[in-house]
């Protein structure tokens, strides 16, 4: 099965036509917005769905928000459907690792679809040649954990390393880190091609053999 939730691609103004105008005032609503919500460091900021409708309507998404906190604010970004009540995320059964990204697509992705019960597949790579998807793949039954609401939890890039460089994935070999801000997201926020495949069985036993 296919969802077409095809991401719309944003027409680019010819030269002449006020691109980099558009581009500038997106960039000061944004910075308006980060002072009045996000920069104070006194305490960990929460964004709710209604203060980002303030950003929506006036054209700037979610994702527009968060690349530009990663692009101008050293900063990354860890998505979750969990609400996490502590000021920290924990390393996964005691690994010792705590992943983020540099993209909002894949934290708002992973704040909205859970590996839980199924295995999420798209690109560690993502640039104009490689664009991105995301494909579930479930068991017979095709069931998967998806939240109508998530969370992208915004971390200091300090401490962390990339792995696989280049690629959009961030590793701090810590047991904790703690966040700075947590904006909350919902499903329509993620505007991407996914398509669900009922064939973790046999991905299990595939990787069970290559392991013998």
């Amino acid at each position: 099965m296919i969802i077409m939730e095809q991401l719309k691609p944003e027409i680019k103004s010819k030269k002449g036509e006020g691109g980099s105008e558009n581009k500038k005032e997106n960039e000061f609503k944004i910075e308006q917005f980060y002072d009045k919500y996000i920069s104070n460091k006194e305490f960990v900021n929460r964004i709710s769905l209604d203060n980002l409708r303030e950003l929506k309507e006036k054209g700037i998404s979610t994702e527009k928000l968060l690349d530009y906190m990663c692009q101008t604010k050293n900063v990354l970004l860890h998505g979750s459907v969990v609400d996490i009540q502590e000021d920290a995320l924990s390393s996964p059964a005691g690994r010792g690792k705590i992943f983020a990204s540099n993209k909002a697509v894949i934290a708002i992705m992973r704040s909205i679809y859970s590996n839980v019960g199924a295995n999420l597949e798209y690109p560690y790579f993502i640039n104009e040649k490689s664009h991105f998807y995301l494909q579930i793949n479930t068991y017979e039954d095709g069931k998967f954990r998806t939240s109508e609401k998530g969370f992208v939890y915004v971390v200091k890039e300090s401490g962390f390393v990339n792995e696989p460089e280049g690629s959009w994935q961030f590793v701090n070999n810590s047991e904790k880190v703690k966040y700075v801000a947590v904006i909350e997201t919902e499903k329509s926020d993620f505007k991407y091609p996914i398509e669900v495949k009922k064939n973790l069985k046999e991905l299990e036993e595939r990787w069970e053999s290559e392991n013998e």
